[in-house]
């Protein structure tokens, strides 16, 4: 064939239409790409900042109630993950998810999974566990949904909203050590963040014997304080203060500290004015006690701002 009949050839209407359609779906593609090139690094607020630095490198993390998969698109972005598994148990956040994941072009990195806490696992799949934003009780129901998925997890990174004295004790009662605990503030709230270890930090026993001397520096303090006379058990109601607050976090004197304790304090007195309304023996009695936590938590304010 010379070129003028292929000339003539290319010029036909067919050919002119699947070459438009081939240039735009090449225009298309490239632009998709330079779309995901040029998306913006993700940023997180100082919550989830915090949690992410505490994430090992290499880890192969499940982020248990991952939400929009914020923490794991990080992780994959920052080049301190290569793989993750997100879990979201609403239908809501687990699409939001899978769309976040698809946009910044990481499907396989990150895989997003519907369903309740750790059931969408499987045994030997994560090597750590981040499990953030829910009440404590919550947390420790879901680490014992499938014991053979956390039988081979070496690292927990938990922010529980309450009940911290549970998850610390209970935990660290089977056989986690206690790596690092922190405080992290986002609008105006403070959040604490634990990090368990099945190889590194501190076993119970050695928690308990560092906060021995801490709980006997403390009740010295108590000493004259009129509330606290008639207290019975001072060093065990100390104790699970601790427990409460943070034992590395009261040992480092986290400044932080004051705004848990002044929240604390607060809600205590609120509930004593409440309690003063009723002749009954039973509240009467229960609300002695909290004057006499009151107490004890300016005893524990004074004794870290020293």
């Amino acid at each position: 064939m010379n070129l003028k009949s292929k000339t003539k050839l290319w010029c036909k209407p067919e050919f002119i239409v699947i070459g438009m359609i081939t240039l735009r779906n090449t225009m298309v593609s490239e632009q998709q790409d330079n779309k995901l090139e040029n998306k913006t690094a993700i940023k997180l607020g100082s919550r989830l900042e915090t949690i992410a630095s505490l994430v090992p490198a290499g880890a192969r993390i499940g982020d248990i109630g991952t939400d929009h998969a914020y923490l794991p698109v990080y992780l994959v972005q920052a080049g301190v993950i290569c793989q993750a598994v997100g879990v979201d148990v609403h239908r809501g956040p687990y699409e939001s998810a899978v769309e976040n994941v698809k946009a910044y072009g990481l499907q396989d990195n990150i895989q997003i999974r519907h369903g309740d806490g750790l059931i969408p696992l499987e045994s030997g799949e994560v090597d750590t566990l981040v499990i953030a934003g829910m009440g404590g009780v919550t947390i420790l129901e879901i680490l014992a949904t499938k014991p053979d998925v956390l039988q081979s997890v070496q690292t927990l990174i938990l922010q529980p909203q309450g009940a911290e004295n549970r998850v610390r004790f209970e935990l660290l009662s089977e056989g986690w050590r206690l790596s690092e605990e922190c405080l992290t503030e986002e609008d105006g709230r403070l959040y604490t963040v634990i990090c368990l270890s099945r190889s590194e930090g501190l076993d119970r026993e050695e928690v308990e014997q560092r906060m021995k001397q801490v709980i006997q520096d403390i009740a010295a303090d108590c000493t004259g304080v009129p509330a606290l006379e008639a207290a019975k058990d001072l060093e065990q109601t100390l104790r699970n203060f601790i427990w409460q607050l943070g034992p590395l976090i009261i040992e480092r004197k986290e400044p932080r500290l004051n705004d848990i304790i002044a929240d604390t304090t607060s809600n205590l007195r609120r509930v004593v004015l409440e309690m003063m309304r009723t002749n009954r023996a039973a509240v009467s009695q229960r609300a002695e006690q909290m004057r006499q936590e009151i107490a004890m938590m300016e005893v524990i304010k004074r004794w870290l701002y020293q």
